[in-house]
């Protein structure tokens, strides 16, 4: 092994000169400086800290809610949560990157994620494998829930109905492709039953161990589709149907989304809905997923 020559005086005070004095300087008192010329909006300041995670715990619910372009209606969000019959443990927010300016809502809600990239539809599911919580609910940002919506999944659970649960759920057509005409929930079939789909969209709520499925396989696109991945892949790796609790159309307190607020966000020109490659898009996921064995609603009850 070849010994590194030892350091004459010289090279040694120059050593210690270098790394301890100026790094010191450097280090300490040049970060110093440049916080104090830091421009204001250099630096996210919320108003509200979050308290430390609470160890993981076989009940309650953690909510993710999704800031993009129609954060404005997140305070009206947050108070339907806390306005349930059965409250949420904690509500967080995850924060897309738009053109919109920011809305702080740590005040509002538990705890805030803001991300400086668009993980578009994926981020919220990623975030919510840190809940301790033994379910997980998602919102879309067009959604607010009834005060009976929490109540409603749990009774639907109970009742031996465990698996993806949505309030707007899609019945795919047996000949292919997608299409969302055959719907049920708060937008579609108005059922006293649980109605078995194919994929619920706008709001989810399930056991987080159910969550884990999302990520066995990669989404065939990233740009689209978490809805057809999520209940694609709960139903190929564990068995997990996806279903739609009652929505019966003369108690509108257990519904997924209050209708007039669903219907006139929901058609805003934000909707994702709206883009010209959505349709094709999913069409494309759904016959890829069909392809490798998806047996969907319409082909298990014909057989």
């Amino acid at each position: 092994m070849t010994r590194t020559p030892r350091k004459n005086l010289k090279q040694a005070i120059s050593w210690w000169w270098t790394t301890r004095v100026m790094g010191l300087l450097r280090i300490r008192f040049g970060s110093t400086v440049k916080r104090q010329l830091a421009k204001p909006h250099d630096t996210i300041v919320f108003k509200q800290n979050a308290p430390e995670l609470a160890p993981a715990k076989d009940s309650g619910i953690t909510v993710i809610l999704t800031a993009y372009r129609r954060a404005k209606y997140l305070p009206d969000q947050i108070a339907a949560l806390r306005a349930q019959t059965v409250p949420p443990t904690e509500i967080w927010v995850w924060s897309n990157s738009s053109e919109e300016e920011l809305i702080d809502v740590s005040h509002l809600a538990d705890r805030v994620v803001v991300a400086n990239s668009n993980f578009l539809f994926w981020g919220r599911f990623a975030m919510a494998n840190l809940a301790r919580t033994r379910y997980v609910a998602f919102f879309d940002d067009d959604v607010l829930p009834q005060p009976k919506w929490f109540e409603n999944c749990l009774n639907t659970i109970e009742a031996g109905h465990d698996g993806i649960l949505g309030g707007s759920g899609v019945i795919l057509p047996p000949a292919g492709g997608y299409s969302n005409k055959n719907k049920a929930g708060w937008n579609g079939l108005h059922s006293t039953e649980v109605v078995p789909v194919d994929l619920v969209g706008h709001a989810w709520f399930m056991r987080k161990d159910h969550l884990k499925y999302m990520w066995f396989e990669q989404p065939l696109h990233w740009e689209n589709g978490e809805d057809i991945h999520l209940s694609y892949m709960a139903l190929k790796h564990g068995g997990i149907k996806t279903l739609v609790p009652p929505h019966p159309a003369d108690d509108l307190s257990v519904w997924s989304c209050r209708p007039d607020f669903g219907k006139v966000v929901g058609r805003m020109n934000v909707a994702t809905s709206k883009t010209k490659d959505h349709r094709p898009l999913r069409t494309e996921i759904v016959d890829h997923y069909r392809a490798d064995g998806w047996q969907i609603v319409s082909v298990r009850q014909a057989n």
